[in-house]
């Protein structure tokens, strides 16, 4: 007799771990120590802001993490061949491509890379023909949420609870909130951003420049020192004080005789070389961080070896890969299933939104392979083609320019391997009457131009000349 397996869980997480109330187990510990968490209030959010707020390159690296995404060509696939699946994604394309500034909710959906998760709002509304359209799709604080012991969205409504206490929590409706979670774990569905990771990074730069700056303050600048005899009067020396401190604003002054105005130079320069070494040191970390590697984002003083440049590419490329799958899976099991579902009959198959991730260098080895396949006898749609390559398809009845592969059967029709039927059926063209027969000797040279296709289509049908003689036929019209 078979075992019956236990359907729900046996250890769930414990109910109540909120990221802004009982966040201890949730917020990375060395943030919870900080002056920088104190200070945003006990808000981690508010501190990862001020983060990508205050430090100009971990703002970089993560915005060139969220464009090697956003820059690839985008989709919509649909579930089958049928025309009730093709309309299905025609309605959902539609509907997409009326959100306003989609490609700008697609970056704050990304807001998980650093934050750890992400959460928008979408507004339906009801449309002229009838469907379920989307006005607005808003991103939404994150820190105003949190889940539940099922893992259901919830909404903090009162804020901190006094003497510990967890704040009230208000369920909120199904299939209204997009939720991205980016490094989430058994005790942590929250995730864990690359801002997190980057935190002790961001800290020792920040406090570095501001010993650098007191240190750029006082070796700097030369300091001017003012000799006088012992005689000068106390105002005197007063004025020339005030003199030495317009030095730092002014370019000229005017001292008496009997002053000698000199200026010391600082012997040590050395250090400031280090304290740009240590930012240096904290920027290549946080790009190894967020980008997997240092060449993309390093300043152009810095130089690297060809190959190791596009390993380096090659491993951004990686990330750019797993983010268009997390980005993907958002949409796809979100975003289209709520639109069907809104839309159309229970269980319509869904379209699939994609990403292209396939970089240049990818696609040049794909074509290879596609011709190796089709010298072998595979055959390609040619949507796959057009699909693949990122070329638009000729309309109906548009004019289409191609690669003459008429003139490829050339010399099976002058030797009789093949008859004009023969070639017109691997064209895709009808037979005609008179091209059964194969040729015994050779025929006249043909055009290398690329009008093959256009003789055997307007190749004579009726005609008694072409039915006598059609292997000359055949070769005048070619």
């Amino acid at each position: 007799m078979p075992s019956t397996p236990l359907l729900k869980e046996a250890a769930p997480r414990p109910w109540g771990i909120n990221l802004r109330a009982a966040g201890e187990r949730d917020f990375p510990r060395h943030i919870l120590l900080s002056a920088e968490f104190a200070a945003s209030g006990g808000d981690l959010f508010a501190l990862y802001e001020e983060m990508e707020e205050k430090d100009g390159h971990l703002f970089s690296v993560l915005q060139t993490r969220k464009n090697g995404v956003l820059a690839r060509e985008r989709s919509i696939l649909p579930s089958g061949e049928t025309a009730a699946e093709r309309a299905v994604a025609q309605t959902v394309r539609e509907i997409i491509d009326a959100i306003p500034n989609f490609t700008q909710t697609l970056q704050n959906i990304l807001d998980a890379l650093g934050k750890g998760f992400s959460v928008q709002e979408i507004l339906w509304e009801p449309r002229a023909d009838g469907r379920i359209g989307i006005a607005a799709i808003k991103s939404r604080y994150p820190g105003r949420f949190a889940f539940d012991a099922q893992g259901a969205l919830c909404l903090e409504e009162s804020g901190r609870a006094a003497h510990g206490l967890l704040p009230s929590l208000r369920a909120l409706p199904e299939r209204k909130f997009l939720v991205c979670v980016f490094g989430g774990q058994y005790s942590n569905p929250y995730g864990k951003g690359l801002l997190a990771r980057a935190f002790w990074f961001y800290w020792f730069k920040k406090n570095n420049l501001r010993f650098w700056s007191i240190y750029n303050e006082r070796f700097g600048a030369p300091t001017a020192v003012a000799r006088c005899g012992a005689g000068v009067p106390e105002e005197e020396r007063r004025r020339m004080l005030e003199v030495l401190e317009s030095l730092q604003t002014d370019t000229g002054v005017v001292i008496p005789e009997n002053v000698t105005l000199e200026f010391l130079e600082s012997r040590g320069t050395a250090g400031g070389a280090t304290y740009r070494e240590f930012a240096d040191w904290c920027n290549d970390e946080m790009s190894k961080i967020v980008l997997g590697q240092t060449l993309t984002a390093s300043e152009g003083r810095r130089s690297g070896s060809l190959a190791l440049g596009r390993v380096h590419d090659e491993v951004r490329n990686d990330y750019i890969e797993s983010d268009a799958q997390d980005l993907m899976a958002v949409i796809n099991s979100q975003l289209i299933p709520w639109i069907v579902g809104f839309n159309f009959p229970p269980q319509t198959p869904c379209p699939r939104w994609v990403i292209d991730t396939a970089a240049d260098d990818d696609l040049q080895r794909e074509m290879q392979i596609d011709q190796a396949l089709l010298g072998l006898g595979v055959g390609l749609s040619p949507e796959y083609f057009y699909s693949r390559y990122r070329r638009p398809a000729p309309r109906q009845g548009e004019r289409a320019l191609r690669y003459d592969d008429q003139n490829l059967f050339q010399y099976h029709m002058r030797f009789g391997v093949l008859t004009v039927n023969e070639v017109r059926e691997r064209l895709g063209l009808p037979p005609v009457p008179w091209g059964h027969e194969r040729v015994q000797a050779p025929m006249p040279e043909m055009p290398s131009v690329g009008a093959g296709s256009e003789a055997l289509a307007d190749a004579p049908e009726t005609s008694q000349e072409a039915h006598a003689q059609p292997h000359e036929s055949d070769a005048r019209e070619r």
